[in-house]
């Protein structure tokens, strides 16, 4: 039926957007040993199907690092899920609001003595963990071509019913990337 309908109609129709995003955002959690409060990096990627005029669905997924400063540690955020926008204008610029609510697994190291860069023993905590992820996000897209955009989208991760809420380390993100469609 979506065939038969795509065939019959009038204007050229987006089948799917999709690409990478870097990002960069301010966390922190709420504790002080180990204290995260810093600036985190990464990069990941969407595709997203329209579904209606406005609304599509898809997926996501993105990797998060945080380095401690006054160690060779890390927090290492990976998460993704799927993920839905609704896109106000369908013009040169637009703006597009969504959600994305899926899973992720957190990665947590933090040397308390010791020098990696040897082969002696050292003692360092190291946690691993999975949490459920809802984020919420806006965005704009400035259409450069009529298969190529320029994304640029805030987010914030939520994390329901986690067992350890102090060791997560929460803040906006600034995502930045290019998309294509067909």
């Amino acid at each position: 039926m979506l065939l038969l309908s795509s065939g019959f109609a009038q204007e050229k129709r987006e089948h799917f957007k999709g690409g990478m995003m870097l990002h960069s955002g301010f966390i922190s959690n709420k504790l002080e040993n180990p204290e995260i409060k810093g600036v985190c990096t990464g990069i990941g990627g969407k595709i997203v199907f329209p579904v209606l005029k406005h609304f599509r669905i898809g997926t996501e997924g993105y990797v998060s690092t945080y380095n401690y400063t006054n160690s060779e540690g890390f927090y290492k955020l990976g998460w993704g899920g799927l993920l839905a926008e609704y896109q106000f204008l369908n013009k040169r610029l637009t703006p597009v609001a969504g959600v994305t609510i899926g899973g992720g697994r957190i990665r947590d190291l933090y040397p308390l003595a010791g020098n990696f860069s040897d082969n002696d023993a050292d003692v360092a905590i190291y946690k691993v963990y999975s949490t459920m992820i809802i984020a919420p996000q806006v965005s704009l897209e400035y259409k450069l071509t009529s298969h190529i955009n320029l994304a640029a989208k805030v987010d914030y991760l939520f994390y329901p019913a986690i067992d350890y809420p102090n060791y997560i380390a929460r803040g906006p993100r600034l995502y930045i990337g290019v998309l294509f469609s067909r």
